[in-house]
């Protein structure tokens, strides 16, 4: 619904019995967004295209798909995103044990992360949402009680703003993403390999076979994660090169060039069928592209009761890179009690 008055229905109950809520955001040219208050996920995007409306990304139709997932898809995820190996990291002399969620690795927060929370809404007006979630003292082993709000923004330029912000009455980690899903050619269009994606960096973060980073910065030069070009997506996944075994595909984190805090164009990617591309930019130092590799492997159903299909969609997780508390030359994604944790990513679409 256009104007001040934001459209919202009911999206089913938790487990719990938790009543969960789907609001819509819609800009001047029709273009329009779903949020649920579950874990934050954006439910669907809706792209006002020449050629007819195209929902790009992939999600379900009520709130027992989100409860019951474990791919993350569209989700908020924290404390910290992706992997911290062993699931222990080391602060102020203390070490700290999180829950092992991935093999002998904690994962994108662990057992119950932010993905799994019932975030309370702080406002919903126009074409913005403020979702608000506190995380008490060791929750899935992590020091200090962090307030966290996150503000969706949709712009008239057709710009989805995801704005982060955080404090901790102690010292803790802090390493918040999302993890939509894309599928520029629509939602229920199946594998997403003839799709072209650009990314702007010259090195990635190899890693070993349990997803955790070497310590080194690798050149994207003569490999497949050199994607300065726009490449089909079925041109590298599939190649003979040990880094995209290991990954079953693309699921690395690009070293972003000269990072600095500020907002910076990271990600491109562009559908020829739907003609809508995609721009992504963030602030923070990485960015992990994920090709969707492990889709498909579960019974829960998608959209449109389908099941979703391996790389029917792909990530772009704009983060501090995996398990950077636990290597020396990462930029570690330490907030300090008092300090505030600030970070964004906008996905603009063109069509």
């Amino acid at each position: 619904m256009k104007g001040n008055n934001m459209k919202k229905e009911c999206f089913g109950k938790t487990i719990k019995g938790e009543k969960a809520t789907l609001y819509t955001l819609e800009n001047k040219n029709g273009l329009c967004v779903k949020i649920c208050d579950f874990g934050g996920a954006i439910q669907s995007i809706v792209v006002p295209t020449a050629k007819g409306l195209v929902d790009v990304v992939l999600g379900y139709e009520d709130v027992s798909g989100y409860e019951a997932q474990d791919t993350y898809i569209g989700s908020l995820v924290g404390r910290v995103c992706n992997r911290i190996a062993g699931g222990t990291f080391s602060l102020n002399g203390k070490e700290y044990k999180l829950f092992c969620n991935d093999k002998s690795n904690h994962l994108h927060g662990g057992k119950v992360g932010f993905d799994k929370k019932l975030w309370r809404v702080d406002f919903a007006q126009g074409q913005r949402l403020g979702l608000f979630l506190n995380s008490p003292h060791l929750e899935e082993g992590y020091p200090g009680n962090l307030s966290v709000q996150v503000i969706y923004d949709l712009s008239d330029a057709d710009e989805l703003s995801i704005s982060y912000h955080a404090v901790s009455d102690a010292d803790t980690l802090c390493n918040l993403t999302n993890h939509t899903y894309f599928n520029l050619d629509g939602a229920l269009s199946g594998v997403a390999g003839e799709q072209r994606v650009q990314i702007f960096a010259d090195s990635f973060t190899p890693t070993d076979k349990e997803a955790i980073p070497l310590g080194e910065l690798r050149s994207v030069a003569n490999t497949p994660f050199d994607l300065r070009q726009p490449q089909k997506l079925l041109d590298g996944w599939d190649l003979p090169d040990e880094q995209i075994q290991i990954g079953r595909g693309y699921d690395h984190n690009y070293a972003l060039p000269e990072y600095d805090g500020k907002l910076k164009h990271a990600a491109r990617a562009w559908a020829a069928k739907s003609g809508i591309q995609l721009d992504v930019y963030t602030n923070l130092p990485g960015l992990q592209f994920y090709s969707g590799n492990y889709l498909g492997q579960s019974a829960l159903c998608g959209k449109g009761n389908k099941p979703f299909k391996r790389r029917s969609g792909y990530c772009f997780e704009s983060q501090y890179f995996p398990n950077a508390i636990n290597e020396p030359s990462f930029a570690k994604p330490i907030l300090r009690a008092g300090s505030a944790y600030e970070a964004q990513t906008v996905y603009k679409f063109s069509y």
